[in-house]
């Protein structure tokens, strides 16, 4: 969808960086990238290096950066359009058309579009940095390295520190369960964001945009509720 967004907008002055964060690198990666055949930049980080930048704790995330190489706008759950997988007997809703509108608003309207932030604005919205959250960081990253080098044993126990240093990490958490096995992976994001569900906080940022969804978490839905669901529509019940 980016791909569409940027080929819409042509050649005016705007450019997209894609980054996959994945310690896999290209062989995880590249299959993503192949399929898309996106024509904009893209590349892997296989350290997470962008989002230490950054200060990211969730994917997507993007930043709008301008010409003179200024942070125009940071935000999370930047998706360019809705989407929907299948996963087994679950379905996942997730992402919208907000970020992407935003974006194209900005890309024509330059710093007179209502969604460009001051730089005041831009510093209230970056994630504040305690004791914990600092040293989650290189202690995650000792878990990329001992991955890198084998020592699965080993890295999953810096993975584990980090997640409890930063548990609204989903980053760390991802990257974590993903070594282990996709589909462990998979049971891991539907637990917690189960319990996110039920509890407090978002699993994004709220962008403060038209047409973003109001729900806290991305929807898990089971595939046959989904399916109920539009038979009561077709019948009115």
């Amino acid at each position: 969808m980016w791909q569409e967004l940027y080929t819409s907008l042509g050649n005016r002055n705007f450019e997209i960086i894609s980054v996959a964060q994945d310690s896999q690198g290209e062989g995880a990666a590249g299959t993503c990238f192949d399929k898309a055949s996106p024509t904009f930049r893209c590349v892997t980080d296989e350290t997470h290096k962008i989002s230490t930048l950054f200060g990211w704790v969730n994917v997507p995330s993007a930043a709008w950066i301008d010409e003179q190489g200024r942070i125009v706008r940071i935000n999370e759950g930047a998706y360019a359009g809705a989407h929907q997988i299948n996963a087994g007997i679950f379905s996942v809703d997730f992402g919208s058309t907000a970020f992407a509108d935003a974006t194209k608003d900005w890309v024509e309207r330059g710093a007179e579009s209502a969604y460009a932030w001051s730089p005041d604005e831009v510093r209230a919205r970056l994630k504040p940095v305690s004791e914990e959250t600092a040293l989650a960081d290189p202690t995650f990253k000792l878990g990329l390295y001992f991955q890198a080098q084998g020592e699965t044993e080993q890295a999953q126990r810096y993975f584990a520190e980090a997640q409890r240093l930063s548990p609204d990490n989903w980053n760390y958490h991802r990257q974590a369960w993903t070594h282990i096995g996709t589909g462990y992976a998979l049971r891991q994001w539907i637990r917690k964001t189960k319990e996110l569900r039920e509890g407090e906080g978002r699993y994004y940022d709220k962008m403060d945009l038209p047409g973003e969804p109001e729900a806290r978490v991305t929807t898990i839905d089971f595939i046959w509720t989904k399916l109920a669901r539009k038979v009561r529509a077709l019948f009115g019940a």
